[in-house]
């Protein structure tokens, strides 16, 4: 097998992309990714991040990027995570990420993402695509407390309600907790 092939087989599920630190595991020199680069089977997106353009595009990348810019350790959240699940009609200006308290991204690139530091436990994260995500719950609980839009909020618990990706107990929860946020704001007003 070519190193490019090897390189292709551990991009194609990542959407094209593929990290320097992923290449020396696969014992590559990651000098041979600038190679390729140079003569256009790469294409070079950031600081030890390139795509190999053999892979075609899709609506994803993005995501995936944002996940592996943060050196593999980002889980798409908030608006994007509803985004990326297909959950409201969300159109976030960035891409939020989370990532680990200790971790400190590189600035270059850090205008495209909202990053927050938190911790979140394995059973925080899941897969849509192959892109970490947080879940579902999460999201939704992130976007009301971040005060999205209540009809983008109640869109995203019925949709996931509507694919079984929450449960009746978890979307009452959810809807009291939209339902107090309305409240909370409407005596804020009359105060």
């Amino acid at each position: 097998m070519t190193v490019y092939e090897r390189l292709l087989e551990r991009a194609f599920d990542q959407h094209g992309f593929i990290r320097a630190a992923q290449a020396r595991e696969l014992s590559i020199n990651p000098a041979i990714l600038r190679q390729l680069a140079a003569v256009g089977r790469l294409e070079h997106r950031g600081w030890g991040l390139y795509r190999l353009v053999a892979i075609p595009i899709t609506e994803r990348d993005e995501f995936q990027e944002a996940v592996l810019w943060a050196n593999g350790l980002g889980v798409i959240a908030g608006e994007s995570a509803l985004a990326l699940w297909n959950l409201a009609d969300v159109n976030p200006m960035k891409i939020e990420i989370v990532v680990p308290p200790n971790y400190q991204p590189r600035r270059q690139g850090q205008e495209r993402y909202r990053i927050r530091r938190r911790n979140l436990q394995i059973s925080d994260i899941e897969e849509v695509d192959n892109i970490r995500v947080i879940t579902p719950k999460l999201a939704i609980d992130d976007v009301i407390k971040a005060g999205v839009s209540g009809e983008l909020v109640a869109q995203a618990i019925a949709n996931a309600k509507a694919r079984e990706l929450i449960g009746t107990v978890t979307e009452a929860r959810l809807r009291v907790q939209l339902a107090d946020r309305s409240t909370s704001k409407n005596s804020l007003r009359h105060e």
